[in-house]
C-alpha cells in the first residue's frame, strides 16, 4: 500500500490545483472499489495544497527551474557558518538573496503571484535553504502549505499501514537517505544560530522595506504637492501673459489713436494757419479801400 499511496499523492500534487479535490475523491472511489479500504481513507487525508504550496510543487517538478540548488546552497552556508568564514559567508548570503529572486521570479511564470503568496513563497525557499529537512521537503514536492516547513508535516510515504498517516509522513522523511554524518552538538547550535541570525536579517529587510514604502509615500506626497503648486504657478503665468498681451494690445490701439488724433490736430492747425491769412488779407484789403 504505501507504493500506492505513494503514486496517488504524486499525481495529486503534481496536477492542476483546482483539480485536486476531485481527482482525489475519485482516486479515494478506485481504492474502495478495489477493496481497500485502508487506502482509500489515506487518500482523503491528504489535503490540498495552498496556491504558494503548489506553486512550490510545480517548481520541484520543472527541470528548468533552480529549486535544486538550495541544497548545494544550503550546505555551502552552513559550511561557511562552521568555518567562520566572514567573506565567503557574505558572498554566500547575497547568492541567497539572488536565488530567491529567480524562484519568485520562476514561480511567477507558474500562476499571477499575490503578495502573500509572494510572502509566503519567499519564507518557503529562504527556509529550505537555510534547514537541509526543509529542502528535501520542499524537492519531494508535496508541500501543502507554509506549515510543511516543520519536517514530518509533508504528505510523503513509506511506513507500515498500521501507523497513523502523520507518523507514517514522518517515518518516510526519517527513511530517505542522507548525505554524510549526523550532526554534532555543536554543527547543530551552529544551525540553529544561523537560522536565528537568517530569520533576523529577514525580519530587518522587512522593516525595511516597510520602511522604504513609508519614505516612498511620503515623498509622493510631496510630489504631488509640489506638481500641484507647479500647476498653480502656470495658471497664474498663463493669466499674466493673458493680461500682458491685452495690454500690449491696448497700447497699441492707443498709439494708433494718438497718431491719428496727431495728424488730425496738426491738419486742423494748417486750416487755422490758412483761415487767419485769409483774415489778414482781407483786412489789409479793407484798410486800403478806407483811405
Amino acid at each position: 500500500m504505501p507504493e500506492e499511496l505513494d503514486a496517488a499523492a504524486d499525481e495529486l500534487y503534481a496536477g492542476a490545483r483546482e483539480d485536486f479535490t476531485a481527482r482525489r475523491k475519485e482516486l479515494s472511489r478506485q481504492a474502495k472499489d478495489a477493496g481497500n479500504a485502508r487506502l482509500a481513507a489515506r487518500i482523503d487525508k491528504l489535503a490540498k495544497p495552498t496556491t504558494s504550496a503548489w506553486v512550490a510543487n510545480q517548481l520541484a517538478r520543472d527541470p528548468s527551474s533552480d529549486v535544486d540548488q538550495v541544497v548545494s546552497l544550503g550546505e555551502a552556508l552552513r559550511e561557511a557558518h562552521a568555518n567562520l568564514a566572514g567573506a565567503e559567508l557574505r558572498a554566500l548570503t547575497q547568492q541567497r538573496t539572488r536565488l530567491v529572486n529567480t524562484l519568485l521570479k520562476q514561480a511567477g511564470r507558474v500562476t499571477q503571484l499575490t503578495e502573500s503568496v509572494t510572502r509566503e513563497l519567499e519564507d518557503i525557499f529562504t527556509t529550505a535553504i537555510t534547514n537541509p529537512e526543509v529542502a528535501k521537503v520542499l524537492l519531494a514536492g508535496r508541500l501543502t502549505s507554509a506549515k510543511d516547513l516543520e519536517v514530518g508535516s509533508w504528505p510523503a510515504t513509506g511506513a507500515e499501514p498500521e501507523a497513523g498517516l502523520a507518523d507514517a509522513l514522518a517515518a518516510s522523511v526519517a527513511a530517505r537517505p542522507r548525505k554524510g554524518r549526523q550532526r554534532t552538538d555543536r554543527e547543530k547550535a551552529d544551525l540553529e544560530r544561523q537560522q536565528a541570525a537568517l530569520r533576523k536579517e529577514l525580519e530587518d529587510a522587512r522593516a525595511a522595506v516597510k520602511e522604504a514604502e513609508a519614505d516612498r509615500k511620503e515623498e509622493e506626497r510631496i510630489l504631488e504637492a509640489a506638481q500641484q503648486a507647479a500647476d498653480e504657478a502656470t495658471e497664474r503665468v498663463r493669466k499674466v501673459y493673458e493680461e500682458l498681451d491685452a495690454a500690449e494690445s491696448a497700447e497699441k490701439d492707443a498709439r494708433r489713436r494718438v497718431g491719428s488724433a496727431s495728424r488730425s490736430v496738426k491738419d486742423a492747425e494748417r486750416r487755422a494757419g490758412q483761415a487767419w491769412r485769409s483774415v489778414q488779407e482781407v483786412e489789409r484789403k479793407l484798410a486800403e479801400l478806407g483811405e
